[in-house]
């Protein structure tokens, strides 16, 4: 007989309180959950350099830097005039209150030259960050295809641990006594384990190249774990693009400025003017007003220290300007050269390697795939037969990875590619 069990009000709220809270658990693991899975979400390359170009902090930070550049050039560098109270008393205690106003103007030729210099400082500013800008997005374009590159490589790692996975399957059938056939196993169980240890590898190089791509978006790293797709192949064109760069605008620029600082600080040794009118009003009987203007210039040339030094520092720094134009001039022609060539190496090996050597790699180790091999050199023949197929493909991610590097140093020199 069965009894039926009576529980107490207490023991029923009781349960009710713990069923409440085990809901409450599972709700906030769910939404905590789907936090999780909306940072880890699918991100395409277009989506990854939009993103880019809104929340990198070094792109933000060179358009403030352009930003106060410009405001730096407004305005001509005149010192304000100084107005000043004056309030005379004779002996006699008549006193007259008055109005003094000073002013100095530089000569012409040191004003129209500090202001070249700033519009040029401004100009070249801008065409620095424009040229940071194609810097920061070729980064961005490497920081992408090496995550991408990386959970490649570890998918490619699996399909070779797979490989061994099945070699040792069909080799364990054939082994029996025969010792050459042992030693062959166990060198290839050890290969097996070193596989297993590049995995692990593999997949903390994943985790270093999230956390990069995050810090570069801004991100947290610690939630940021998306799945990319493999960005399209730029394609460069063959003929050498103009050599005038963002980098080098901003070189030729800042040479510029350097010439009409130069041209200021020639202008040292010629006078300033000042300007001084004084007003005096008649407040008491006894005590005149008056009025005086007085007009000064200044001899630079008394103590010809600081005219001459001033245009000596800055005839040198305008002649080191143009130095490193130059030479900069020559560097980037040089690396485009040595780019270009190695591009098209590149491009030809990846070629070859997809379109001849993969094809066959991957008909060869479907063929052998259950093929139970009985001697040593049947062994070694599946084996590699095996291990061909995603070795090929670890080379085409390398040979890749470094054809986008050479590219991403090509376009960060590229005007019109931003």
């Amino acid at each position: 007989m069965i009894k039926k069990i009576k529980y107490s009000k207490s023991l029923k709220d009781s349960n009710r309180g713990l069923i409440s809270s085990f809901l409450v658990f599972i709700l906030s693991t769910t939404i905590s959950v789907a936090g999780t899975m909306q940072v880890q979400q699918h991100m395409t390359f277009d989506e990854f350099i939009n993103a880019a170009q809104e929340q990198n902090l070094d792109l933000k930070i060179e358009s403030e830097k352009s930003k106060a550049a410009r405001s730096n050039a407004k305005g001509a560098r005149i010192p304000p005039p100084i107005v000043s109270y004056t309030k005379v008393t004779d002996r006699a205690g008549n006193s007259a209150n008055g109005l003094e106003v000073n002013q100095t103007i530089p000569f012409p030729s040191k004003l129209t030259g500090d202001y070249e210099a700033r519009k040029y400082e401004a100009r070249a500013q801008e065409e620095s960050r424009l040229g940071a800008e194609l810097e920061t997005l070729a980064r961005a374009r490497v920081l992408y295809f090496n995550l991408w590159a990386s959970q490649q490589q570890n998918k490619a790692l699996r399909e070779k641990k797979n490989g061994f996975a099945q070699h040792i399957k069909l080799s364990r059938a054939s082994v029996r006594s025969d010792s050459f056939l042992k030693i062959h196993l166990l060198n290839t169980e050890s290969e097996f384990d070193s596989v297993e240890n590049e995995i692990i590898s593999s997949e903390q190089n994943i985790k270093e190249k999230e956390a990069l791509l995050a810090g570069f978006l801004n991100l947290d790293p610690s939630s940021f774990h998306p799945t990319l797709d493999e960005p399209p192949m730029l394609i460069l064109p063959q003929e050498k693009i103009s050599n005038n760069s963002h980098q080098l605008e901003a070189k030729r620029l800042t040479v510029e400025s350097f010439k009409a600082r130069e041209k200021s600080a020639k202008s040292s040794w010629l006078p300033d003017f000042y300007l001084r009118y004084k007003n005096v009003q008649q407040t008491q009987v006894g005590m005149s007003g008056y009025s005086e203007a007085t007009i000064g210039v200044s001899l630079p040339f008394v103590f010809p220290g600081d005219p001459l030094s001033n245009s000596e520092k800055t005839s040198a720094l305008r002649s080191e300007s143009q130095f490193e134009y130059e030479r900069d001039k020559r560097k980037i022609e040089v690396e485009r050269s040595i780019l270009f060539e190695k591009i098209s190496s590149l491009k030809k090996q990846i070629y070859n390697i997809k379109e001849k050597l993969l094809p066959r790699a991957e008909k060869r180790m479907k063929t052998v795939y259950n093929l139970a091999p009985r001697d040593p050199e049947a062994l070694q023949d599946h084996l590699e037969a095996m291990q061909s197929f995603p070795n090929l493909k670890l080379k085409i991610i390398d040979l890749r990875m470094q054809y986008e590097a050479s590219v991403a140093e090509i376009l960060k020199y590229e005007r019109g590619t931003e």
